[in-house]
């Protein structure tokens, strides 16, 4: 609908449809709690393994997307992939054995109202609103959510990757998780043992690993990410 994307309730019709489709892979969509955005919607996450509605002792990954509105390729390739692992259970040995051995976690949308909005000014595609839709002091607007993470060291980086002006694409807010959706996420997370949380998005042909905030301070497991990003670009050579 917009430009070639899903809208919000596209999104979500797509998850139910998931769900009605293949229940015995997909569960049914469920709130990442009870807390809402500033324009009140809930954010809403799924699960793909062999035994969806159950809490399983295996491996735990969490795919995000849409932490900034005006990233909708994130989301709409998460949706080829999750269609791609069901559609595919059946046939392909390594999607079967993945799926059977892995829990597999998706949050579609981390900035729906900052994607509503896009919809609202631009509702054939092309919005170019990147935060959440936060009133801010002096009249600006929105938090740029993927850079509202963090313990406070991380958060307050001098490097530049973050801005403190509320007008700034990327204004990282007034504290660490100063927003419901990054909250959502945080509790989320903190209430799974994952071993795997990729986020999605389109702003160039790159691959990114921790830590992004000051390079390059390598993390105790630069190693593995190393390895894992030579894997996933082989194909695409990003």
């Amino acid at each position: 609908s917009m430009g070639g994307y899903c809208t919000l309730s596209e999104i979500y019709m797509h998850l139910d449809s998931m769900h009605a489709r293949y229940p015995n892979l997909i569960n049914a969509r469920q709130s990442l709690g009870s807390l809402t955005t500033q324009q009140g919607r809930q954010l809403f996450w799924v699960k793909i393994s062999d035994h969806p509605e159950m809490d399983e002792s295996e491996n735990r990954i969490l795919f995000t997307a849409l932490h900034h509105a005006r990233e909708p390729i994130g989301m709409q390739q998460m949706l080829f992939f999750m269609y791609y692992l069901l559609e595919n259970y059946d046939s392909n040995p390594y999607i079967h054995q993945l799926i059977d051995t892995t829990e597999i976690f998706f949050i579609p949308c981390v900035n729906p109202d900052g994607y509503e909005y896009n919809r609202s000014t631009n509702p054939g595609g092309g919005g170019l609103w990147r935060k959440n839709r936060r009133s801010n002091a002096g009249s600006s607007f929105g938090i740029d959510l993927n850079r509202n993470y963090g313990i406070y060291q991380y958060w307050n980086s001098s490097n530049g990757g973050s801005s403190t002006s509320p007008s700034s694409d990327t204004y990282r807010g007034t504290s660490p998780f100063s927003e419901p959706e990054t909250q959502a996420v945080m509790n989320f997370v903190n209430g799974r043992n994952l071993q795997v949380v990729q986020g999605a998005h389109t702003y160039g042909n790159y691959i990114i690993k921790p830590w992004a905030w000051q390079d390059p301070i390598p993390t105790p497991d630069d190693f593995k990410f190393n390895e894992y990003l030579d894997d996933m670009s082989k194909s695409n050579n990003y």
